[in-house]
């Protein structure tokens, strides 16, 4: 399927996932031997139109950094040039379907790079790529206009906009793409400055009747989206539609490719490690911020380029503020931490939550809610198959918790409809079961969650109980308590595949896990 593998089976990917974890461990650890031979995409050869070693982009390639590659034909790690393609070649396809080329001379569709962000004076934020931008193209710089064009018979055009070579510059921020790079290393058809993206524009496609694609309503590109903007309010573009490209390419992405499978479960690998350290290093008395710190340094450590978002470390009965990210006060003997995070690894998530004892050891209490939450995880990721949605699977969360905590009396046990059970359970967990996962947290967030899970998509699953200290209508012996278990999932054709699940969430493994630290 020309690098598009949506269809793989469980040891199939299995197999990968392995190769791809003992990969990720010889390049964090390279003094640790392996006589495996690393892992390979297996999608379409593609060689780049330039192989000098000499090339320097501003982002890691297989000549700067072989030790991240499987070769040659990668764009960037485990995507390859001819995925980037097609993708490409598939989302003008998904337009024309959309809109007959009988209608118009042409599809165009325009997309912006994000911009760096400046935390105070001169100094950035970290930079962070739009992820469709980054789908599309590979390019990881900021302030960039992609430009894909398709026009009768079936003649597709990718132009790229770029910040021109400067040595002056490059000696302070570094290296960037270029004009040459941008034809030689990304593929492109044709590249010009950034700087001349309304002139190329308006004399390639005035006085045509095109149908244009932009991300409408949210572009974090605000100078180029600007003049996009005036670019198309000229006379000249008058007769063209402007339509809105978002949902195609979240549609796209919301399946994966059988490398994108691979890199998800890296991150997920890297993420399920890095938790392991933090509950091995918990003691009573230190402060939530030890663990933040742990897990980011850990996944640094292992291969991740940064965490997937401010990380929750939530001791007692602060884990029943739902996005609790102070992680500023002291994890009290007694009580429960939970905490919920996850890493980037060149460009795919992982987000993982587990609770645990502070003291290494549940109590009564703790240990009843905690196995209920458990029980339901586990239910639900069972009942994943090729007709439940993630929304179908929310409903089967709420009544599998409601007729358990009926079980403990904390729901009234005379109800007996469906609804009013759901609604009961509701006020005990009131977020949603899961969302999709991929290059980002809460991935491709306009599907909707009445699709289909079918095999190529990952999503998470994470049932909680919560139940404040202010809750005078529970027993007393239940206020106070947080708990949320969260696994990342991926649907192949043989059922649900759990990528987070090297990490303990049985009370005896986490018990026994803490134990092992001290």
């Amino acid at each position: 399927m020309n690098g598009m593998l949506f269809f793989f089976s469980l040891k199939d990917i299995k197999k990968e996932i392995k190769n791809m974890i003992r990969r990720i461990l010889q390049q964090s650890f390279p003094s640790v031997k392996s006589n495996t031979r690393l892992s390979r995409c297996f999608c379409t050869s593609y060689q780049p139109k330039n192989q000098s070693e000499e090339l320097n982009i501003g982002q890691p390639t297989p000549h700067t950094h072989p030790h991240l590659f499987g070769g040659q034909t990668e764009c960037t790690p485990c995507i390859t040039h001819e995925e980037y393609k097609t993708r490409r070649s598939k989302l003008m396809q998904r337009l024309s379907e959309q809109h007959s080329l009988r209608d118009f001379d042409r599809h165009i569709v325009v997309l912006t790079a994000n911009e760096l962000k400046i935390m105070s004076n001169d100094i950035p934020y970290p930079f962070h790529q739009d992820v469709d931008f980054l789908y599309l193209t590979g390019l990881n710089e900021p302030n960039a206009i992609a430009v894909l064009e398709l026009a009768p018979p079936n003649e597709m055009d990718f132009l790229l906009f770029v910040q021109p070579k400067d040595p002056k510059r490059e000696l302070w921020d570094g290296a960037v793409a270029g004009e040459r790079a941008a034809v030689d290393y990304f593929n492109a058809d044709e590249a010009f400055p950034l700087s001349s993206f309304t002139s190329v524009f308006r004399d390639r496609f005035k006085d045509r009747k095109s149908c244009i694609w932009i991300k409408k309503g949210k572009d974090t590109n605000k100078k180029n989206a600007n003049e996009i903007s005036k670019t198309f309010q000229s006379n000249r573009f008058s007769s063209c539609s402007i339509e809105d490209v978002r949902m195609h390419v979240q549609r796209m992405r919301v399946q994966k490719s059988f490398a994108e499978a691979k890199m998800l479960q890296a991150s997920a690998a890297i993420g399920s490690r890095a938790f392991q350290e933090v509950i091995r290093q918990t003691r009573p008395g230190d402060s939530e911020a030890l663990p933040h710190a742990v897990l980011e340094s850990q996944c640094r450590a292992l291969g991740a380029q940064y965490l997937s978002f401010p990380p929750v470390v939530a001791g007692g009965n602060r884990a029943n503020t739902l996005h609790y990210i102070n992680n500023d006060q002291i994890l009290n003997d007694g009580d429960l931490v939970l905490m919920d995070g996850g890493c980037v690894y060149h460009g795919y998530a992982s987000d993982i939550t587990r609770t645990w004892p502070v003291n290494g050891h549940f109590s009564k209490p703790q240990a009843r809610l905690y196995d209920i939450v458990l029980r339901v995880l586990k239910e639900c990721t069972t009942r994943c198959d090729g007709k439940t949605s993630m929304n179908s699977l929310h409903g089967i969360m709420l009544k599998l918790l409601g007729q358990e905590l009926q079980q403990i009396g904390l729901i009234d046990s005379k109800i007996t409809k469906d609804a009013e059970l759901q609604r009961a359970a509701g006020n005990f967990c009131p977020h949603h079961l899961g969302h999709y996962l991929g290059m980002d947290t809460h991935d491709c967030p306009l599907i909707h969650r009445g699709l289909a899970l079918t095999s190529g998509m990952v999503f998470t699953l994470e049932p909680g109980v919560y139940i404040p200290e202010s809750a005078t209508d529970v027993p007393r012996e239940y206020r106070g308590i947080g708990i949320r278990i969260e696994d990342d999932v991926l649907m192949t054709e043989d059922g649900p595949l759990v990528l987070t699940r090297d990490l303990p969430k049985e009370i005896e493994d986490i018990e026994n896990l803490i134990a092992s630290g001290r």
